[in-house]
């Protein structure tokens, strides 16, 4: 199975690119909205993609992002939601605004998706309530340690620049980083300018 794809854009069809892989072009279906973030022809480009076989015919389906295309798999799990409905919801509803939706029972804007009935847009919120809760949890699981990932680099650096500009004061590099180890213990994450001042009072002491 067809699972990722790089290459260079060839041109662009409805709702749908084609993509040189090593001599091959591949058509392969996208979102409406995705259309628009993308480069001219000429442009290399990554899609994820999931391929679906049916009858004689075999399509191709791709995203810019792995939390669309597992989302895209989620609704096809929906008793009479195909993969071109699917990739019609997608196409008007954010991937991760429909999570919200779908896990709050909210059908509405669902129902604004030509080809979406009532009865469609309840039983997507209905099967896939639960498993949209798991996966906003999840996504904002890996968010917050993105962000305290972030926060501990943004701290590193404070320390190195903090004892960057107390040596080039002349102070001696294990007393500046004694004074240094002090403040971020007992202030935690401060600024760089603070983080000078209070490493200056600590070593005025010394002195």
């Amino acid at each position: 199975m067809i699972g990722y794809l790089n290459g260079t854009i060839l041109w662009f069809e409805e709702q749908s690119i084609v993509i040189k892989v090593g001599g091959i072009g591949y058509r392969v279906q996208i979102p409406a909205s995705t259309m628009k973030r993308l480069p001219p022809p000429g442009n290399e480009i990554e899609v994820f993609t999931h391929l679906i076989s049916k009858d004689d015919e075999i399509s191709l389906f791709g995203f810019l992002e792995r939390e669309s295309l597992l989302i895209f798999k989620v609704l096809l799990e929906v008793s009479g939601v195909g993969p071109r409905l699917a990739l019609n919801i997608l196409s008007v509803i954010p991937p991760m605004d429909l999570l919200e939706d779908i896990s709050k029972g909210e059908s509405l804007r669902l129902q604004s998706v030509h080809g979406v009935g009532k009865k469609t847009a309840a039983r997507i919120c209905v099967d896939l309530k639960e498993k949209a809760k798991r996966l906003l949890m999840e996504k904002k699981g890996k968010m917050e340690t993105e962000s305290s990932k972030k926060e501990v680099s943004m701290d590193e650096n404070i320390l190195e620049d903090a004892l960057s500009a107390l040596l080039n004061l002349g102070y001696k590099p294990q007393e500046a980083r004694n004074a240094i180890s002090k403040i971020a213990l007992k202030k935690g994450n401060i600024s760089l300018d603070k983080m000078i001042k209070e490493a200056l009072k600590v070593l005025s002491k010394v002195k």
